[in-house]
Formats: C-alpha cells, structure tokens, sequence
C-alpha cells in the first residue's frame, strides 16, 4: 500500500500503515472509490471555495487535531482553521501525519469529544 501512495505518506504515517490498520485503511480507500473519484475531488475543491457560513460564528466547542507532518492536508490549513473558529482547542503536534495522530491519541481526541459533550470520561 506504501508504494502507490508515493510521497503522500509521511514517515510517521508510513510507521503506522502496517498490519491490520494497513489492511483497514486500503479498504476504505478502495470504498470510498469505488463509486469514482467525484466524491474525492469535491471535498478537495471545498477547501479552497466559500464553506456557506462563517467560521468564527460557530458557538459550539470544536477542537482541530492535526498532524504537521500531515501530506493530505496542508498544516496550514489546520492551523487557519483553529484560528478562525473562535474558542477552537487547537491540537497542531508536530511529530504526526495524517493517520498517525489519530492512533496515537485516539483516547486523548475521545476524552475530549466526551468531554465537550458534557460526559464524563470515567
């Protein structure tokens, strides 16, 4: 699978990309294609267009997790994001890509859905 994502694939997601994850993560590119690219590509457009609403006029808790070593989504854009929703937490780590900073704080980002949600964590 590393091979046909070329240098999309930082180092610290290509660590991950093994074994079952590996597995996992081939089967929901080739799901998500499967109906064609269209889906793939509008999501990709949406970046760069008019979202429909204001960012900074979100008023519920929103937290921004990304990667710097992300390949997929610029830091740049992760970074503008969290500046622009006001109150947004702001996780932007260093040392992660894309996939990497999901398994590697899997439980940090659901303690803090839980807890934005007024749950506890316990």
């Amino acid at each position: 699978m590393l091979d046909s994502l070329g240098d999309l694939v930082s180092a610290p997601d290509a660590a991950v990309l093994s074994g079952e994850y590996a597995d996992f993560a081939a089967a929901g590119i080739r799901h998500s294609l499967s109906a064609g690219i269209w889906g793939w590509f509008d999501d990709d457009l949406a970046i760069l267009g008019d979202w429909g609403f204001d960012p900074s006029a979100i008023e519920v808790p929103v937290s921004v997790w990304h990667g710097r070593e992300d390949r997929f989504v610029p830091a740049a854009h992760g970074e503008w994001l969290a500046a622009q929703v006001g109150g947004a937490r702001g996780h932007l780590l260093d040392d992660h890509g894309h996939l990497s900073l999901a398994l590697a704080h899997f439980g940090a980002i659901l303690d803090e859905l839980l807890d934005a949600a007024g749950q506890s964590n316990t």
